[in-house]
């Protein structure tokens, strides 16, 4: 992926703690908690099981958030409409 994508996202998740739940992952990318989760069973993002919740490391979701497959999601929350129009924006700014 883009290295400039890449450099977005760690700006994006720069607040976030190191380890995030499947709530603040729904927080941070505007997706519900069934498609957090359904990352999480595909193996897209990589998480622990602490009793009944899931833990997330945020390089995980850096790694998945880097990518192509979260970039070119076919259905985009409006979180990261958003924030791809930001990323847009910031790219025409530099040129």
């Amino acid at each position: 992926m883009d290295k400039k994508w890449c450099k977005f996202c760690e700006q994006w998740l720069e607040d976030s703690p190191d380890i995030l739940t499947v709530l603040e992952i729904k927080a941070i990318t505007g997706y519900c908690k069934t498609s957090v989760q359904g990352w999480i069973d595909r193996g897209l993002i990589k998480a622990f099981l602490t009793g009944r919740s899931n833990k997330i490391p945020k390089s995980s979701l850096l790694e998945f958030m880097s990518s192509s497959k979260f970039y070119n999601m076919h259905v985009k929350s409006k979180k990261l409409k958003a924030k791809l129009q930001e990323f847009e924006r910031m790219i025409d700014n530099e040129n």
